[in-house]
This record gives structure tokens, sequence and C-alpha cells, in this order.
């Protein structure tokens, strides 16, 4: 067992040992502090700084962040996305453009359990899981579970050559699918019913059948070259998703707890303007992308027996052709549009419920640009937010376009663009959410 941790430790390069190192390092010391030195680092630091934020936010409801938890969140996260990237590498996990979509699910997945906590359906205990930070480890845990379960379950079975084997996956992987949907009912949504016990749940079981068609269908929806992990998280993480909708009906019609105003256009904004953005970039770079995998080149991945110093001191037409195509490529990018979606949801929806409904913001630097915005132009100032949004994702599109990662940094690439979506599409849809639902 120690070797092959050593061994794995000694694959990964310095900046992943680094970012590890530093990970297990907070962990140990503010782990090993609150038990030896409990009224400094638990009293002093943990519990005002991050414990309590969270159980407020689950008791109370829409407790602020403060700058320091901000500043340790945002540190973990960088940190938490250089090291894991290197045990992808290592573990040969995909992480091809496509893979993105393959986790875009989970991410709404997020959003769709936090508006459902906002508006108090999950029972006291399970509901602290559900709450910043701790939300994306109960969601990590969900997604490493499915992963493995689909690599042990179709190991041997990645060929698609086969009709025979590629049926047979393509069954375990609907099977698998709706275990991990039962097992997630059960330890999630089960517990909390018995509290509302006065709720006709009639909706609920709609969208579980949806959910077990999704499990069964969703494996053999995306083409032949995505991976069996990939067909897992794919299909697992909508029918999940399609469950925790299945709520969402069921609150609009039949509320269990207080709501205010329902609201559906906010929809047509949040969702409509930032799909015709992506479908223009989509159009813009589809030709350029095509032309590239004609050429067997992932847009903005080097060859694998390229670096970077080796790339940039290189002169030849085709590296000019290759780097004409690229930027215009990326736009069309599974990642970039993922991303430019999510980060303007999120700029529309928090626009529309600060500005137009009765929501604040509680993050510390987005309520600091609406106090910028409010002493411009009288109002509550999300107007800023949402231009400040907006140019951040035009300068992230412009680099992106620029921007070249050697074959070995394709799974960093990938995890920048999944945290992009964690602090962008994450908070956007739960926004968006909780003004359609009134909660």
């Amino acid at each position: 067992m120690m070797s092959s941790v050593s061994t794995v430790f000694a694959r990964l390069r310095t900046l992943e040992k680094a970012a590890l190192g530093a990970v297990l390092g907070v962990g140990l010391v503010l782990g090993v502090g609150s038990l030896v030195l409990p009224e400094l680092i638990w009293d002093g630091f943990l519990d005002p700084y991050v414990w309590e934020p969270v159980v407020g936010d689950a008791t109370a409801g829409d407790t602020g962040y403060n700058v320091t938890n901000t500043a340790l969140f945002a540190i973990l996260l960088f940190t938490f996305v250089i090291a894991i990237s290197g045990m992808l590498r290592i573990a040969d996990l995909p992480a091809r453009p496509a893979t993105i979509l393959a986790l875009v699910p989970w991410v709404v997945l997020a959003s769709v359990l936090r508006v459902l906590e906002d508006a108090d359906l999950f029972a006291d205990g399970p509901d602290r899981l559900l709450i910043s930070p701790l939300i994306h480890f109960f969601i990590a845990a969900w997604v490493v579970g499915s992963g493995l379960l689909a690599s042990l379950a179709t190991r041997g079975m990645d060929s698609v050559e086969d009709d025979e084997v590629f049926e047979r996956m393509i069954y375990r992987i609907r099977f698998c699918s709706t275990l991990m949907l039962l097992l997630f009912y059960m330890v999630l949504f089960e517990p909390s019913l018995s509290g509302h016990g006065e709720i006709s749940w009639f909706t609920v079981p709609i969208g579980a059948v949806l959910a077990v068609l999704v499990c069964w269908f969703a494996p053999a929806a995306p083409d032949l070259s995505w991976k069996p992990v990939e067909r897992m998280l794919f299909s697992t993480g909508i029918a999940l998703s399609v469950v925790g909708l299945g709520f969402w009906l069921q609150f609009a019609v039949e509320p269990w707890a207080a709501a205010g105003s329902q609201e559906l256009w906010p929809v047509l904004v949040a969702i409509g303007l930032p799909s015709l953005v992506i479908f223009v970039m989509y159009s813009k770079g589809i030709g350029a992308q095509m032309e590239l995998e004609s050429m067997q080149i992932e847009p903005g991945v080097l060859a694998e027996d390229w670096t970077m110093d080796e790339w940039e001191d290189h002169e030849s037409e085709e590296k000019d052709r290759i780097e004409s195509l690229t930027g215009r490529a990326m736009l069309a990018s599974p990642l970039t549009l993922t991303f430019t979606f999510g980060q303007l949801c999120d700029g529309l929806a928090t626009w529309i419920g600060v500005d137009f409904g009765n929501y604040s913001e509680k993050h510390v630097l987005g309520s600091k640009i609406m106090e910028w915005g409010s002493s411009l132009m009288d109002g509550d100032g999300a107007w800023l937010f949402l231009l400040v949004k907006i140019a951040l994702t035009s300068l992230l599109v412009l680099v992106f376009a620029k921007t070249r990662v050697e074959h070995h940094q394709r799974h960093l690439r990938l995890l920048i663009v999944l945290a992009l979506l964690a602090v962008g599409m994450a908070p956007g849809i739960r926004n968006l959410g909780r003004n359609i639902l009134g909660v």
C-alpha cells in the first residue's frame, strides 16, 4: 500500500506535489490543531469563520460569507484543482473537451439540491451537507463513487468496434446508474420526507420514473468516442438532477414552506440570452474546430511529443495554419461554451434577483461590486455585477483562445473549467431556481 502511494507521489509533477502538500498540510494543521489547541484553532478560527456560517445558512438561511472563509475557500479550490489534476492524469482518465459535458449535470445537481435546501426540504443534519463548501465534497464523493463503479463494472469493455461488447457495456452502465440513483434517493431524500407528511408528493414519482428512463437511454446517447466512465457520469448526473427537479415541481404546485412570488420570465432571460451567445460562438468556431479535428489536433493542446518552449520556437506553415485555426476553434469547444454559459447565467440571474426581486448578494466581492453600482446609479447596483461578469467572461474566452497547454496539462485545463462552473453556473442556476420557486 505504502509502495503504491509513493509510486503515485513520485509521478506527480513539482507543482502538483506542492499543491497536494499544501492541501494535506492545511488539513493536518486545522484538524490536529482543533484537537490539541481547540481554543486557538477551533474556537478562534474554524468555528466563527467557517462552521458557524455553514450552520447559519442551513438553519436561518443566507448567512453571508466573510473575507476569511472566502479567501480560504478560494485558496483551497485552487490547490485542489492542481492536486487532483495530477491524480487524474496518472489514472489516465478522459480529459477531452467533451468530458466536461459528462460533468455539467453534476454542477446542475448541486444547484438543484441547494435550492431544495433553501426551500427547507431536508432534515436537520443532511441539510448541512448541502451548504458550501461541504456540498462540493458531497457531490465530489458521488462523482468518484459513480466513476469507480463504472470502472469496475466495465473493465476491458472500451472497444466500440465489437457490437456485443459495446452492448454489454451499455447494459452494465444502465444498471450502475440505476443503482446510484436508488442509493442517492435513499440516502438524501427518503430521510427528509417524513418531516413533510402533509404533502401529497404526486409529482415526485413522475421525476423518479423520468430518472429511470434517463438511466436507460442516456448511456447510449453520446457518440462512440465516449469512455464508459464518461457515459456513467453523464447518465447518473442527469438522472439525479431529474429527481431533484421533480421536487422543484412539487414545491411549485404544493409548497411545503413559505414562498414568495413564483416567476418564469427569469428563465427566458437567464437561460435564453446565454444560450443565444453560445450558439453564436459555436457557429463562429465549429468550422475551424472540424478542420483541426480532421488533422487529429485537439484545439489548444500541443501534441504529446511537443513542449511549450519547442512549440514557441518552431516555425512552419503547418504551425501557422494550426495557430490561425485554434483561436476560432476554441469558441466552439465545450470547455469555452460551458463556462461562458455559466458565468453569463450567474450574472443575469443575480441581476434579476437583486435589482428586480427581494434578494441580496451574500458573497464578499459581489456585495462590494453592488455597493459601487449603487453609488453610481440609484438602485441595488446588481447591474454593475452583470457588467463585470460580462467583462470577465469575455476575458476568459480570450485567454482560452490564446492559451496553449502541453499534453500532460489537459486534466488541469479540464478542472479549471469545472472550477469556473462551480463558481459560475452553480450559483447562477441556484439564483434562477430561487427566482422561479420564490424561496
